[in-house]
């Protein structure tokens, strides 16, 4: 035998539910994401900077802002605090131990990075597909000045004799319209400029315009692909449902949301054959839409109809779309549709996580029950009502409530913290057995164990 003496990774913190790794950036991160192939995260980072006045006033393309300034008799020797935007492309050394920044993508004077995404594109010059990070700007610099951003393409390779990364930039082109959100649809790349939503092709040195679209939304905030179908979720005017169609070049919008909803992040929801639309709004709201043109009540498809709706009380951000992982109801029935699920792993600005993940029918109605039984046999905090808190909050907007679709984890867990007999007791009022709810709650915790 052996005796092994084992410590902790010292940078971690082991005083919170999870393990957490704080990485000091010196600087406010503002977006993130995963570059699988190189196995490096983009971090969108801004930093505060003190400049001098007068070179901030020569700076502004507008004559008029300029004059204001001089006319307001302002202290042009003084200094003027602004962010600076660059894109750290960020690696982890090894587990649970420091980053490291390989390599860095400066942004000009006044330029904010809005979004960065992997994007793959398809090259038809070298007909092949391509790789690359895609950064969408803006360039910030008061009312009086035309909005205007910039889409920008990088090539990002690794040195097996150098561990910084090599960061190249392929392609850059200046836009009218803030970039705020970006998205690979089939090899074209999907952009929102503006107003616009214009989708572009690749030929390995240009971006060239094949198709674009109208839409009536002030500022797009997040862009979603499922093969040809995008989701489009707006600042104030919640979401778009459209559709691609490469003969034809065509960006047809299919159904929208006609309520009044201020979005902040959107996600496809998948379970089976069946594709649902996730957004979540800045009152702690998420709500799950669907497509059915053939529902009276869609007004012959043109809108969106509510499925489920849930208060979080917390502003989700970021929706991650992950794989649900089998079960063994899925085990014995491999030729089900079922088996193709996905769950939405979601990121609040409090710092909490949550998930998001379809149940069958049969499930959730037994859940259903469970849950309206555990309202009033289990002690709450405070006396506080869980469902209650859970309905859906307009803040005074005219809202017809949706259908009561969604069950609580965090309510349905307090089942196997009961006594046994409470337990058996609970199972017969609502026409199941204890072994059955156990089933059902297990089978949950492991199609979610990716968390």
């Amino acid at each position: 035998g052996a005796l092994k003496i084992c410590q902790l990774p010292a940078l971690s913190s082991y005083d919170n539910y999870w393990p957490v790794q704080k990485i000091g950036l010196k600087g406010t991160p503002h977006q993130v994401t995963y570059f699988a192939e190189k196995n490096l995260y983009p971090v969108i980072v801004s930093v505060p900077v003190l400049k001098p006045l007068n070179q901030v006033l020569s700076s502004l393309i507008d004559q008029e802002a300029g004059n204001q300034f001089e006319h307001d008799n302002l202290n042009t020797e003084g200094t003027y605090p602004m962010e600076e935007f660059e894109v750290r492309i960020m690696e982890p050394e090894k587990l649970n131990g420091p980053w490291q920044t390989r390599a860095t993508i400066p942004m000009q004077s006044s330029e904010h990075a809005l979004t960065v995404r992997v994007v793959t594109l398809f090259n038809t010059t070298a007909q092949r597909n391509e790789t690359l990070l895609a950064i969408g700007t803006a360039y910030v610099q008061g009312e009086d000045v035309a909005a205007r951003g910039r889409v920008l393409l990088y090539s990002v390779e690794r040195n097996s004799d150098s561990i910084q990364a090599k960061v190249s930039e392929v392609y850059s082109k200046e836009l009218k319209g803030a970039i705020s959100a970006l998205a690979s649809l089939q090899g074209h790349l999907l952009l929102a400029s503006g107003p616009k939503i214009i989708l572009h092709k690749w030929t390995g040195s240009e971006l060239n315009g094949v198709a674009f679209y109208d839409v009536p939304p002030l500022y797009v905030v997040s862009l979603n692909i499922v093969k040809n179908f995008i989701l489009l979720g707006d600042i104030h005017k919640s979401i778009y449902f459209l559709s691609w169609k490469e003969q034809g070049s065509q960006l047809n919008l299919l159904a929208k949301d006609f309520g009044s909803l201020d979005c902040l992040a959107t996600e496809f929801l998948i379970d089976g054959s069946t594709l649902s639309l996730t957004v979540s709004d800045d009152q702690k709201n998420v709500q799950i839409f669907y497509y059915a043109p053939k529902m009276s009540e869609s007004w012959k498809g043109q809108k969106l109809m509510s499925r489920a709706e849930f208060h979080v009380g917390a502003h989700i951000t970021k929706f991650l779309r992950l794989q649900l992982l089998p079960t063994s109801a899925d085990r014995t029935t491999p030729g089900s549709d079922k088996t193709n699920r996905f769950g939405l792993l979601f990121g609040t600005l409090e710092g909490s996580i949550g998930c998001i993940a379809p149940l069958d029918e049969l499930t959730f109605r037994r859940l259903q029950s469970l849950q309206k039984k555990l309202v009033d046999s289990v002690c709450h905090v405070a006396g506080l009502n869980p469902r209650s808190f859970r309905h859906f909050h307009a803040n005074g907007k005219a809202h017809r409530p949706g259908p009561d679709s969604i069950v609580d984890c965090e309510l349905l867990v307090h089942f196997e913290m009961l006594t046994l007999e409470d337990q058996h007791d609970i199972a017969n009022q609502i026409g199941t057995t204890r072994m059955q709810i156990m089933s059902n709650l297990n089978d949950l915790s492991l199609a979610t164990s990716f968390l």
